[in-house]
């Protein structure tokens, strides 16, 4: 791209052009007039100092150019009127075409214009280094003097300017031999020969609208944003084992960003010339004042009112707490960290080991020194090396001399245009944020049983949809085969429409803002076509993966709160819409579907010292003694069938309990209650594992396991036997229950036997961990030996092994006397039975017998 741009633009003005073309309502000159100004305001968008226009009219009634005379001889270079000689485009000659410019009276000669243009050029650029440019927009209706065109001609490929013509009724590739006169037509030929010789081109209005409407990118002079040496190795102190290659970064892709506004001031702009130094400009100059305010104790005589303190009296100050500890400039200095400006090579990599995800900046072209031979063998060494070993160069980035350093990759870019090194910088390992997912397509138990039939588990017949559905939505070959909204034709709808905004009320401060053009509305909606092709498909995905529309609208709140607001009254009690208020016996779990006491989450003295549980002491129904009512216990509430269903469906978690991730050492056994319940709606809900936030009724029976076990063995004596007996109690009551749905699980599964299968699976779980308990509390290799707290079980005969009176039908459990025998028995080695892998186990997700 060239440094300087000059462009001058003839207009034709002359009286022919008073016409209407078919199917239009103005006049030919007022459509010319669009396709100017739309040039122009390109030019003024670009905002440089080094892009002059020039605006020539032609046919004009006033003659003001340079190469006009008037004697004996004749009249040459008449009606051609220099509106703005070669300088900045600015709005006033935006306005002055738009306002000003009118029918002439006299039919002028575009050659005569030409030549005026040429002339210009040549004063202006002399031999330096421009781009230079000539607009002719005419109907060319009025006969030319083509004579000397062969030096015309000359001129334009000496001086390296490029001929474009735009004209009205010129005809268009797709419809030739549009009616025209025959100086017309001559004269449309005569500019063809002339374009093609300069390098230019010759549009019809149509085509010239059709490309002045489309959105456009701002072109920008490259700069280098970083000159130095790559380095590969310690170039000092090993100069022979080393490479420092100088090299020149520049920008390749850059983000377009909306311009920002200034401040503008009316006064300013209204008050008289003389009084300005610039003229009316409405420039606000900012000024800033510092204060010492008066406190009451600093109060006097010499101090009465706030103190003006200069900016350089001033020390930066960071608080400690309510304390304000300034900071010396000196020391700011000395706690940053010295860097050299350097772009250093730290090791290579391969390229399949790099995920595209953790590019964090736009990309930049690293090039050889220009004129420098030696640099360029060496990069290009470099180069093929990197792309023969499809490999990445990690490196360390330091743009100016005590700069924060960044880390970023190099990779090899070959083409036929150049070879190079692209550079993007990446993120640093504590920058990167890593989800664990659950897989999408192995599914195992708890004892590593992978299931082949799972509503998380898509069947062939979904994958196949899906990929279907995908390749309907290909945007690659819909526009004529080429790519529909390909990067290099798709702009930043926010900046063009800014951009056409501005444009229009400079020009128009009165008129009502434009509509939003066609062309970025498509660019923001789907395809017609493609979405009804896709429809059929759609339908189908829809079916086979049972997606539904939630019918009622979100509140919008996020997460499980918003549907919380509409489940708990102002008191935060839970609301029955058919009963009413229900009292603290008809929750879920008792206390944990509001807080109906007002408690907040506080630090609670645990055993293991002060820690934060997300349970809080004191709520009725969840202390550590038990109570008749318990939620696992004979006479609980989830003995009502459907209660816990309702409160899952409704997706009812309170603030309190939505942040227990884990069971505390405070009160475990409603920690643990929240967390199944947690589990369950998230389940109902179709939430997918994703980090912290997953919670599973797994997790919280391996955690309240593991936590009774803690309890046990860290308790000073039997400081904390209650505890565990209580947690005991609890997580015995949740595996022995017998029917699933009132714990708000809709069985998924067809078949009972599968039911009963899973129901097993629960009953050996607690059955293998009651025999853990019994083995680490009666083995002597252990100490302290734990036997009074079996002793505690064996008085709680309702801690035993799950029988088969207490449990469904084909469940399992052992018989009564087995029971009793293992409750009487004291034998120190107990044996702990080992883990069947082949054994029926519950689902992966809870437990929950392959619930919905």
């Amino acid at each position: 791209m060239a440094s300087k741009e000059a462009t001058i633009y003839i207009l034709d003005v002359g009286p022919s052009l008073k016409t209407k073309r078919e199917g239009s309502n103005v006049s030919r000159l007022e459509e010319t007039k669009k396709v100017l100004l739309k040039l122009l305001a390109n030019k003024v968008h670009m905002n440089r100092k080094t892009v002059y226009v020039s605006v020539i009219l032609v046919g004009s009634d006033v003659t003001n150019n340079d190469l006009a005379t008037k004697d004996d001889d004749g009249e040459e270079y008449q009606h051609v009127d220099v509106l703005q000689p070669l300088g900045v485009a600015t709005l006033e000659l935006m306005k002055g075409v738009q306002n000003d410019v009118e029918l002439g009276e006299h039919a002028g000669d575009c050659m005569d214009a030409l030549i005026v243009a040429l002339d210009m050029m040549t004063k202006f650029c002399k031999k330096l280094k421009y781009e230079k440019k000539i607009y002719i927009l005419t109907d060319s209706y009025s006969e030319m003097n083509t004579d000397g065109s062969e030096q015309i001609t000359t001129a334009l490929h000496d001086d390296n300017v490029q001929l474009n013509v735009i004209g009205t009724d010129y005809d268009v590739e797709e419809e030739a031999n549009k009616p025209k006169t025959l100086i017309q037509a001559q004269n449309e030929a005569f500019f063809k020969t002339l374009c093609e010789e300069s390098g230019g081109d010759v549009f019809s209005l149509d085509e010239a609208q059709d490309l002045t409407s489309q959105f456009y990118s701002k072109k920008v002079k490259p700069a280098a944003v970083y000159r130095g040496t790559l380095d590969l190795g310690d170039s000092e102190k090993f100069p022979d084992a080393s490479l420092a290659i100088p090299v020149h970064m520049y920008g390749r892709t850059m983000q377009a960003k909306i311009p920002t506004a200034k401040k503008f001031s009316i006064l300013s702009e209204s008050a008289a010339e003389d009084n300005l130094p610039g003229g009316r400009t409405g420039m606000v100059n900012a000024s800033r004042t510092y204060k010492l305010k008066v406190a009451g104790d600093m109060a006097n005589q010499e101090m009465e009112e706030d103190t003006e303190v200069p900016e350089d009296a001033l020390e930066k100050a960071f608080m400690y707490g309510k304390t304000i500890v300034p900071i010396r400039a000196v020391d700011m200095e000395a706690l940053k960290l010295s860097t050299v400006k350097s772009l250093t090579i730290l090791g290579f990599f391969a390229s399949s080991t790099f995920q595209r995800e953790w590019l964090m900046s736009n990309v930049y072209s690293v090039f050889a020194a220009p004129g420098n031979p030696r640099a360029e063998v060496e990069m290009a060494g470099l180069v093929f090396a990197l792309f023969e070993k499809n490999s990445f160069a990690l490196c360390r980035y330091v743009r100016v001399n005590d700069s924060e350093p960044k880390l970023g990759v190099l990779w090899p870019e070959i083409s036929s245009e150049h070879k190079c090194l692209f550079f993007a910088r990446t993120a640093f390992n504590e920058d990167i944020r890593r989800y664990v997912f659950s897989s999408l397509t192995d599914i195992e138990t708890v004892t590593g049983k992978k299931l082949e039939k799972h509503r998380l588990l898509a069947t062939q017949e979904m994958i196949d949809n899906t990929k279907e559905f995908i390749n309907a939505l290909d945007l690659m070959n819909i526009n004529d085969g080429e790519e529909y909204l390909a990067p290099e034709s798709t702009f930043n709808p926010a900046l063009q429409r800014q951009m056409q905004l501005v444009e229009f009320r400079a020009l128009n401060p009165k008129k009502a803002l434009p509509p939003i053009p066609n062309a970025l509305i498509k660019q923001l909606l789907p395809l017609p076509e493609l979405a009804a092709a896709a429809q059929p498909i759609e339908d189908t995905l829809i079916r086979l993966w049972d997606i539904k529309k939630l019918d009622k609208p979100s509140s919008g709140k996020r997460g499980y709160r918003a549907s919380l607001d509409d489940e708990l009254g102002k008191d935060g009690v839970a609301v029955d819409h058919e009963h009413g208020l229900s009292g603290s016996g008809d929750l879920l779990f008792e206390g944990l579907a509001g807080n109906p006491h007002g408690n907040k989450r506080q630090k609670s003295e645990s055993m293991f010292g002060t820690a934060t549980s997300g349970s809080a002491p004191g709520d009725p129904g969840v202390s550590g003694v038990a109570k008749a009512g318990s939620v696992f216990g004979a006479g609980s509430t989830l003995s009502r069938g459907g209660a816990l269903g309702d409160a899952a469906a409704s997706g009812m978690i309170s603030f309190e309990m939505s942040a227990v991730r884990e069971i505390g050492t405070s009160d475990p056994v409603k920690d643990f209650e929240a967390m199944v319940k947690i589990a369950i709606i998230q389940q109902q809900q179709g939430v997918r594992p994703a980090g912290a936030g997953f919670v599973t009724v797994t997790m919280a029976v391996d955690q309240m396991k593991a936590m009774i076990q803690k309890v046990i063995t860290t308790s000073f004596g039997d400081q904390f036997y209650e505890k565990a007996i209580e947690c005991l109690k609890s997580l015995r009551g949740f595996l022995s229950s017998t029917d699933m749905t009132k714990y708000g699980a809709a069985a998924s599964v067809e078949s009972d036997a599968e039911q009963k299968e899973a129901a097993k699976g629960r009953v050996e779980t607690w059955n293998m961990f009651i025999k853990e308990i019994k083995h680490m509390c009666l083995n002597t290799s252990i100490s302290p030996v734990r036997t009074d707290f079996w002793e505690l079980v064996v008085k709680n005969k309702e801690l035993g092994l799950l029988t088969k009176h207490e449990v469904s039908e084909g469940a399992g459990g052992v018989s009564a006397e087995e029971a009793e025998q293992f409750m009487t028995e004291t034998t120190e080695d107990t044996p702990v039975p080992a883990v069947d892998e082949e054994a029926p186990v519950p689902d992966e997700d809870d437990l929950l017998a392959l619930m919905d």
